[in-house]
């Protein structure tokens, strides 16, 4: 695939994730808007986020991670015939496994509830697990959609899958404003179920037009090229991305205790998942099958220019960003959320929890970058380990900050633990196999990078409380993170000698 061609996927996709993930916030503008900071909101998030949890946790995550390298070595060592039987073989595994895992949590609804929601009582958990039973008929279709999205991003045509967030939250959006009440919250839960089935159809239609199914019925019945090599990566690789999904969604729970926590929670969470979502999209859909192509290619040279160049475009964005969005995070707060039922006390408890969120953003992004290596290397242990461990620490750092800091202290132990999951991802690279995530920036310039941002973030915190106009300390912010992009763009360009070429992603 030409270097043309892969930009053009890249610029496709980037703006399919930007309508994706502002119509996302639009969704959640919309519940705030309808039903605040409220239980009937916290029940909604728990009704929109279980089958993508499940998904992500149980199927999905891990798909593309392990089945677009092997379609790779397939076509090419063995025949077309035999990538697409793997293909179709996959798709009819994955929908007879969720479909017993969602059967299974069915009949276990209210343990399942308690789960995601530890807070609750027992009368919300019984209200909960009445609508997770209607939304848990969702994740069986969700869950072979990764199979589906897996295999256009195998082929090079992220652009349908990318595009499936934007279906998805249209649908819901509509039910939101037209139905959905503080009474009616099941309406929601029917609304999920029609959006994951409408995203499905579109991206089945794609992959019978390239030609991915064509002659993968072949020796259906034996399910032959599923051998246990591959399911041992595949369930490697699924505890590993299961596991860092489960991060938010435990913090989630322990912020259930408090009245509105889910919501304040992810009011904050989805203003950072905007510019994780833009680039961990581009990470997964277009780089990562080019990472994958190029390490099966023995090229390591390609390889460790595409690496460099991703984790300096990141570092160029996200530490401006964070220092901004640190500055201005009230202001903004207000602007997006503060009308109907969000008052200006909830824009105030979110804007201090975004303050905090933003500082994981720069590692959850590139912790993205960092496991998609070691998935295109066909090394799943390590990041399961690292995974595991940072779970670990999550929950423990969670119940120690909950006890002196609140709902605060739990987002802490979030950010903390997204940077100890990035550093040890990193060091593991490195010594295991001998990858930098940016080949020609030694400790001194990480180090430079990481005091930028930590100088920015005090500017920041000084600049809040001297200015009191709220355009003006958005404006601030913006001129401030302008020149810790200047800063960044200095560092990369001097020290990284593969960032100072055009970019070609």
């Amino acid at each position: 695939m030409s270097k043309r061609s892969v930009s053009m996927a890249a610029m496709f996709v980037a703006l399919a994730m930007i309508l994706g993930r502002l119509t996302g916030l639009f969704r959640v503008l919309g519940l705030a808007t309808v039903l605040g900071v409220s239980h009937a909101n916290d029940l909604a998030i728990l009704v929109i986020s279980v089958p993508d949890i499940l998904n992500a946790m149980l199927i999905g995550g891990a798909m593309a991670a392990v089945l677009v390298p092997e379609m790779h070595r397939r076509a090419q060592d063995v025949s077309e015939q035999q990538a697409n039987q793997l293909i179709v073989q996959t798709f009819f595994a994955v929908a007879g496994v969720s479909s017993m895992l969602a059967l299974i949590l069915a009949m276990c609804s209210t343990w399942f509830t308690q789960i995601l929601a530890s807070g609750f009582t027992p009368f919300e958990i019984s209200q909960a697990s009445r609508l997770i039973m209607i939304v848990l008929l969702a994740f069986p279709i969700s869950a072979v959609t990764a199979v589906t999205s897996a295999v256009l991003q195998g082929h090079h045509k992220p652009t349908i899958p990318a595009y499936g967030n934007l279906f998805f939250n249209v649908i819901l959006i509509a039910a939101i404003f037209l139905w959905v009440t503080p009474d009616q919250i099941e309406v929601l839960a029917w609304a999920v179920v029609a959006a994951v089935s409408f995203r499905l159809l579109t991206q089945l239609i794609s992959c019978y037009f390239i030609g991915a199914f064509r002659g993968g019925f072949d020796s259906l019945s034996r399910f032959a090229t599923l051998n246990r090599a591959l399911m041992m990566k595949y369930l490697q690789a699924l505890t590993a991305i299961g596991l860092v999904v489960a991060f938010p969604v435990v913090s989630r729970s322990f912020a259930s205790a408090y009245e509105g926590g889910i919501s304040l929670f992810e009011y904050a969470q989805k203003l950072v998942e905007l510019p994780r979502g833009l680039f961990g999209a581009i990470l997964t859909m277009v780089i990562f099958p080019r990472l994958s192509r190029t390490f099966s290619e023995g090229n390591a040279g390609d390889s460790s220019k595409l690496i460099s160049q991703a984790a300096g475009l990141i570092l160029l964005i996200t530490i401006p960003v964070t220092v901004a969005v640190y500055g201005c995070a009230e202001p903004v707060v207000a602007l997006l959320f503060e009308r109907g039922m969000f008052s200006a006390e909830d824009a105030a408890n979110t804007a201090r929890l975004l303050q905090i969120a933003i500082m994981s953003m720069p590692a959850l992004i590139l912790s993205i970058l960092t496991m998609d290596i070691f998935y295109s290397r066909h090394e799943t242990i390590i990041p399961f380990k690292i995974s595991l461990l940072s779970l670990v620490c999550l929950i423990v750092l969670s119940l120690v900050l909950r006890a002196s800091m609140g709902i605060s202290g739990i987002m802490l132990a979030f950010v903390v633990t997204s940077w100890i999951h990035f550093l040890g991802l990193t060091l593991a690279l490195h010594l295991k196999l001998n990858v930098s995530v940016i080949e020609g920036v030694a400790f001194k310039h990480c180090a430079a990078l990481i005091l930028l941002m930590v100088t920015g973030l005090l500017f920041s915190a000084m600049m809040i409380k001297m200015v009191a106009e709220p355009v003006l300390l958005i404006v601030y912010s913006g001129m401030l993170g302008l020149l810790c992009f200047g800063a960044v763009l200095v560092i990369l360009k001097n020290h990284l000698p593969r960032f100072n070429r055009k970019l070609s992603l």
